[in-house]
């Protein structure tokens, strides 16, 4: 019989982190690390992998197959978690069980087999708890024996008992537990160590890249180590600090992110959408659906797996019979059927389902709740109307050091025109001490560059928010990109911008002065050269756009309204 069994449950179904259990960290997937930290306890024999026989799960199916874990997937209900794990301890029936939350990757092997032993060396317990004055950052344990988890499936009866193990004991306990005390001081700090989110991901992904820079790849990362990082750089802490734990009890509300890619319309709405859908299920823990008017295109920093739709009445229609609890629709007003859209809303309104516009959207005023306009700048005075510098929706900024870079940004699809005529602007006065990186966009023409030219093109880079970190020195065109590299303290030239935004709009932002403005691309050789020679010059620019988004944070911002129109709604 086998003495004792891991179960690591792992789907990739989740609403948060679709695929998070393949996501890579130090090169491995998630899964693998979990797998090599249980081979590490000397009081595991067994290690199984308990996901669902279906098509979505298939890849983490194949990969168990491929790396040698035992894998049961289950045919009965995908969501009864209690069901599925239970099925591998009824064939195996082990004295002792530990369950292994499969987005938890920091999991101590010392603590696994100090609560084992204690565990077993207490004949009339049936589970484990830390005594009450001990503080931990341990998470995604569970310890039973053969006859507690039986217990405690027995009492498992509603579906939240079911979807989560060990909830129906915290309802009404039926388990014997054991206090003991840690394996080790690990109270040090409290901090997430669970990945749920992509804040989650990008912590994580840190603190193995960190380890790894330092240490053997067959080592495995110290919990205690983590701790020491955490508590002496603020910004390891901060990645994930903000992200929102879900409770089991609660059942979490699903909104809708209406927005549209293309030649002419760009990638801007969508890279923003992209950050609402992240900024809610990390700060509300709601969930949210993308559904995107546009072409089909892979986008690496596209992290959810969104809705697309080439038609513009399919994307309508889907709007249309939509029921989830709030919409967010950012769409370009010269780029869809207006009237078609506002009839929409106003059934939405009349269905009592909140509407938060974004931008443009101003013809939806009548029709909904919030203008949330993510610029400093309106024209409006309607009260359902917010703007200002703390509503840019952007990436959290870099602490990358700046280089001598001049990264060129003309937008997703170089709707000016720019990659025809601005290299043989500037080929001549490059500086050999300088990068040149041309970025372009995936909707974008290639720009007209010679193969041996001095100025480097990159196609759609996965790493774009890092290039802008690193630059010193950006030339964009009008649009997001443009506040993306002043939030990131770059210095900034901005392009002609012709009809990306109105004459006042460009008399405010040139008042700022926050960055340099081209009149006549024939200039723009001359002014970078300029700015190129003058670190002061550089230095000013950086620092005054960095004052301008200093503790402003537009997701935030969004997420708040969000959490009030929901609240509100729900008490309707």
């Amino acid at each position: 019989m086998t003495n004792t069994l891991a179960i690591v449950g792992a789907r990739l179904n989740s609403s948060r982190l679709p695929n998070k259990h393949l996501l890579q960290l130090a090169g491995k997937p998630m899964i693998e690390h979990i797998c090599q930290r249980l081979k590490q306890c000397q009081q595991i024999d067994t290690i199984q992998l308990a996901t669902t026989a279906d098509e979505f799960n298939q890849p983490l199916i194949d990969w168990a197959a491929d790396h040698h874990v035992n894998c049961t997937p289950y045919t009965g209900d995908v969501n009864d978690l209690m069901a599925r794990l239970d099925f591998i301890i009824q064939q195996q029936q082990p004295r002792f069980i530990v369950y292994i939350c499969g987005d938890c990757p920091l999991i101590d092997p010392g603590f696994i087999d100090h609560a084992i032993t204690s565990l077993s060396g207490a004949e009339t317990k049936d589970t484990i708890q830390l005594s009450t004055d001990i503080k931990s950052i341990h998470e995604g344990m569970a310890f039973y024996t053969l006859a507690g988890w039986n217990k405690l499936m027995q009492a498992s009866q509603c579906a939240m008992s079911r979807e989560h193990v060990g909830y129906a004991d915290s309802l009404s306990p039926v388990l014997n537990k054991l206090s003991i005390a840690d394996s080790d001081d690990f109270s040090a700090i409290k901090h997430r160590i669970s990945v749920d989110t992509q804040a989650d991901y990008r912590f994580m992904a840190e603190v193995y890249q960190r380890w790894y820079a330092a240490h053997p790849s067959d080592s495995i990362v110290s919990l205690i180590w983590v701790m020491q990082q955490l508590q002496k750089d603020e910004n390891l802490l901060s990645i994930n600090a903000h992200v929102n734990q879900k409770a089991p009890d609660r059942q979490y509300e699903k909104v809708s992110i209406y927005c549209q890619i293309g030649p002419l319309v760009g990638l801007g709405h969508l890279k923003r959408c992209a950050l609402i859908a992240d900024a809610l299920q990390e700060q509300l823990s709601v969930a949210t659906e993308v559904v995107i008017l546009g072409k089909e295109t892979q986008l690496p920093w596209l992290k959810c797996k969104p809705h697309w739709f080439s038609e513009t009445t399919d994307f309508l229609a889907h709007m249309n019979n939509d029921t989830n609890k709030l919409l967010i629709i950012d769409l370009h007003p010269e780029h869809i059927p207006l009237a078609m859209l506002e009839t929409i809303c106003l059934k939405k309104q009349h269905q009592q389902i909140p509407i938060v516009a974004l931008d443009k959207m101003s013809a939806l005023l009548p029709c909904c709740d919030l203008l949330f306009v993510p610029s400093f700048y309106s024209e409006l005075s309607d009260p359902k109307v917010d703007f200002g510098w703390q509503n840019y929706l952007l990436p959290t900024a870099s602490t990358s050091t700046k280089q001598n870079i001049v990264l060129i940004l003309t937008g997703g699809s170089d709707a000016l025109g720019y990659g025809d005529v601005l290299p043989d602007l500037l080929l001549p006065k490059l500086d050999q001490d300088w990068r040149y990186v041309w970025v372009q966009g995936p909707m974008a023409s290639a720009p007209n560059i010679a193969p041996n030219a001095a100025i480097e093109c990159l196609q759609n880079p996965a790493n774009l928010n890092e290039l802008i970190a690193t630059a010193k020195i950006v030339v964009t065109c009008y649009g997001l990109s443009l506040f993306e590299s002043m939030a990131q303290g770059a210095a900034v030239i901005l392009l002609p911008t012709q009809h990306l935004c109105s004459d006042n709009e460009l008399k405010a932002l040139r008042a700022q002065q926050a960055c340099e403005m081209v009149e006549k691309l024939d200039d723009i050789a001359e002014l970078l050269v300029n700015i190129q020679s003058s670190p002061m010059q550089q230095a000013r620019l950086a620092e005054k756009c960095r004052s301008l988004f200093t503790t402003k944070n537009g997701l935030t911002a969004l997420a708040n309204h969000v959490r009030t129109l929901l609240d509100k709604n729900a008490k309707v």
